[in-house]
């Protein structure tokens, strides 16, 4: 079974009504963790992300952004990663990538051997072959 760690865009991009085809993707991808094609990773440094984007971006209150990050934590096929694999963090951020949160997708994928990346970031994705790593679309 293939492993693939989601960016925080992939669930933005799944509750927030910004871009059909990005929320299409995002909901096959969910449905293949529910279905259990894949393991789903998510970085614990992902839901606060979710968080701050939905406040500062889209204006949603804290009990709104409360409700969606329950929901996320409970998507079957889904898991919540609370370690972070800093001294692999740290060898990649900020040289190899200039955001944190995508070194620590990153580190998270390479440290454990998962599989691939699921993001709608193409700086990201185009970078993800150097690690080893396959983008999941």
């Amino acid at each position: 079974m293939r492993s693939v760690v989601a960016d925080a865009n992939v669930f933005v991009s799944f509750f927030v009504e910004r871009n059909k085809a990005q929320q299409d993707a995002a909901q096959a991808l969910l449905a293949a963790a529910e279905e259990g094609e894949i393991a789903g990773m998510i970085p614990q440094s992902v839901i606060f992300e979710i968080v701050y984007v939905l406040q500062s971006q889209y204006g949603l209150t804290s009990r709104q952004v409360a409700t969606v990050v329950q929901a996320i934590t409970e998507f079957p096929g889904m898991q919540i990663v609370d370690d972070c694999a800093w001294r692999r963090v740290l060898e990649i951020w900020p040289e190899s990538l200039a955001g944190l949160t995508d070194a620590v997708i990153v580190a998270l994928a390479t440290t454990n051997g998962y599989d691939a990346v699921a993001t709608f970031d193409r700086k990201l994705s185009n970078r993800l072959e150097s690690f080893s790593l396959e983008a999941y679309w």
